[in-house]
């Protein structure tokens, strides 16, 4: 009697059902006989001597149950109605394998991060299988530069690896009777090394952006940016524009972008190593024409820019001073040379947005006369405003309140003595700046100013003041340092003059009120 096998299947079974002998239950299906109403089944292990031989009785042809891992050989025989068997068919051989190994870690197409530049320790881990007594173990790199082989009893190994590489690693499980999982378990992951360093974004230049460009880290291959514009109406980072995967470490700007304040993100990226971190650099754009006239223009006004915001100035002048005085209340005048400083700081500010901002001055000045230390101080606050005339110049004027002191020096015909006191006053000012770019650096000033004295804050005989003007002219040539820094030289012509009411003669001959006004003046060239 012939039999045609035609399947032969292995279920799994849970581990809470196993024995102290793993088994796995198997299934036979065969080819119905005819006439046949049941069947004898024998089943043995071929490797084993004096194996058990199990017999089963079958009425459908099908058999299934369970089995340890082994070799084994089965026969079958049909049994018609009558209960009649018949011929043994020949032995059949099979196997019943180990399961596949479930692996657990890496999970399948992970990516391990590293912290190394060079290698890192995985610990590979799996599921035991039942009835193994070993696991061999394979890893292989993708490039074939790599192949370990290792077998283990443990259901976990670590292993130092290459980073940056990507790895197929398999996994079988082994009986001491050489039986083996089905089919060997495969799976693969990636260890992407430590991260790429941050690429370094290059700051524009000037506003006038053409182009932005950043740094190519070590590694790098492509990098993602962002480009986004800040709204002034809701305070946030609209985006602007964006790219990922790009080769170029520099990205072209649009010349009809609006202007403003931009803001560009830039991450560097490589095949199996970590993105770097994203590096961002705030940068202004110029509202208007970005030509390369208009770029030129305006590198050439940079001599004459000054800062936004606020802002300090520090100068010293320097002169051999001419000073006069008439004193009616001895009728005498008065008139020497002297060589005379004055330190100058002030403290400022303009407004990025407006023409408007302000501008406060200190000065100090002092001279020697007859062994004697002379001192005035002066104050100034004026509001500034300023305007662009043409392609390189800029016009500037002041309007504010002053407090001005000069020495008053008054001589005595009949003793042949002199004494000094200070003279005070306040009143308004006014002033008006040009000032033009000769070049990117330099720039040429001229400059005028008035001070109307019309307040007595002192006076030598308390008197009060008679209205007068103090003026000053100049001119400067600017050399700008930096973008913060602008250092001028040049020369100023200055003239403090304060009068006040004359009160009575003190002269020995004099019988009546004095009249007129007394009068005190300090006028120098300097250099400033």
């Amino acid at each position: 009697m012939r039999f045609l096998f035609l399947i032969f299947t292995f279920l799994l079974i849970s581990e809470a059902a196993l024995s102290e002998t793993y088994r796995r239950l198997v299934n036979f299906e065969w080819e119905t006989i005819d006439k046949a109403k049941s069947y004898d089944l024998e089943i043995f292990q071929s490797n084993k001597k004096d194996s058990k031989k199990f017999s089963f009785k079958v009425k459908e042809a099908a058999w299934n149950g369970r089995l340890s891992a082994g070799k084994y050989q089965m026969k079958l025989r049909a049994i018609d109605s009558r209960g009649v068997a018949g011929d043994w068919g020949a032995p059949i051989d099979f196997d019943v394998n180990l399961e596949n190994v479930t692996m657990k870690f890496p999970t399948a197409n992970a990516n391990l991060n590293s912290k190394d530049e060079q290698t890192e320790e995985v610990n590979l881990q799996w599921a035991s299988v039942g009835g193994a007594d070993t696991y061999q173990v394979e890893v292989q790199s993708e490039d074939g530069k790599l192949n370990k082989i290792e077998t283990t009893t443990k259901t976990n190994m670590t292993i130092k690896l290459p980073v940056a590489t990507r790895f197929i690693w398999k996994v079988s499980a082994k009986n001491s009777a050489g039986m083996v999982s089905d089919a060997v378990s495969v799976s693969q992951f990636s260890i992407l090394a430590a991260a790429i360093e941050n690429p370094k974004i290059e700051k524009p230049e000037s506003d006038f952006v053409r182009d932005l460009k950043w740094s190519r880290p070590s590694f790098a291959d492509r990098f993602d940016y962002a480009i986004s514009r800040y709204n002034k109406q809701t305070k946030k980072w609209d985006p602007f524009l964006k790219a990922n995967d790009q080769k170029e470490n520099s990205v072209s700007f649009d010349e009809k972008a609006p202007g403003g304040d931009y803001k560009v993100s830039v991450r560097a990226k490589s095949n199996l190593r970590q993105n770097s971190k994203v590096s961002s650099e705030v940068f202004k754009v110029h509202n208007g024409s970005r030509t390369p006239a208009a770029e030129y223009t305006a590198m050439v006004r940079k001599s004459i820019e000054r800062v936004t915001g606020w802002y300090g100035i520090a100068s010293y002048l320097i002169t051999q001073i001419n000073y006069t005085s008439i004193y009616q209340e001895t009728q005498t005048a008065l008139s020497y040379n002297a060589v005379g400083g004055t330190g100058r700081l002030g403290l400022g500010w303009f407004s990025p947005t407006s023409h408007w901002g302000f501008l406060s001055i200190l000065d100090l000045s002092g001279f020697v006369y007859n062994g004697s230390n002379l001192t005035f101080a002066s104050f100034e606050a004026s509001s500034v405003w300023r305007k662009t005339v043409g392609e390189r110049g800029e016009l500037r004027s002041q309007t504010g309140i002053y407090y001005k002191e000069i020495p008053g020096t008054f001589g005595n015909a009949f003793t042949g003595t002199t004494s000094n006191e200070l003279i005070a006053t306040v009143g308004p000012h006014v002033g008006v700046e040009y000032w033009h770019s000769m070049s990117p650096k330099l720039g040429l000033q001229v400059n005028a100013h008035l001070y109307m004295s019309l307040l007595k804050v002192k006076t030598p005989n308390d008197q009060a003041i008679d209205p007068s003007m103090s003026t000053q002219f100049g001119f400067l040539g600017s050399w700008r340092l930096s973008d913060r820094f602008t250092g001028l030289a040049g020369y100023a012509r200055r003239e403090d003059k304060i009068k006040y009411k004359a009160g009575a003669l003190t002269t020995p001959f004099a019988s009546k009120s004095g009249s007129g006004a007394n009068e005190s003046t300090v006028q120098g060239d300097y250099l400033n």
